[in-house]
């Protein structure tokens, strides 16, 4: 049940993210496109930030830990080491976002320059 829960609270940023794009698109074309994957490079700072907060944290409970430093500091160490995940979770969804709208754009302009009209995806020498 906690599983599918958490696919549902997917449902509302990955809409959001869908009417963005396909937004841009509409207004700009595959410019639309490419801008709307700079807009989400532009946050790669504070995820990139917020990636590297779990790692700190988990180390700070095996030092916690190692030090024989009273349970309640271990307890802090823990919480903030389940939110560490769960930002750098939240940063992995951003990279791939992005990734994958830098290569939609990426190809689309080498298909406009190359003037290349039509992809067969079922073609195995296009796949490959």
């Amino acid at each position: 049940q906690g599983l599918g829960m958490g696919m549902y609270s997917t449902v509302v940023p990955l809409v959001l993210i869908v009417a963005g794009v396909l937004g841009s698109y509409y207004l700009c074309g595959f410019y639309g496109t490419a801008i709307s994957c700079v807009g989400m490079l532009s946050t790669l700072g504070v995820t990139m930030s917020t990636d590297a907060y779990g790692p700190v944290s988990d180390n700070a409970g095996g030092i916690a830990e190692m030090t024989e430093l009273p349970s309640w500091v271990r307890d802090y160490t823990d919480s903030l080491d389940a939110l560490g995940n769960t930002t750098a979770a939240t940063g992995k969804g951003f990279a791939n976002g992005s990734a994958v709208l830098s290569a939609i754009a990426t190809l689309t302009a080498f298909a406009r320059s190359a003037e290349i009209d039509e992809v067969d995806l079922m073609d195995p020498v296009v796949v490959a």
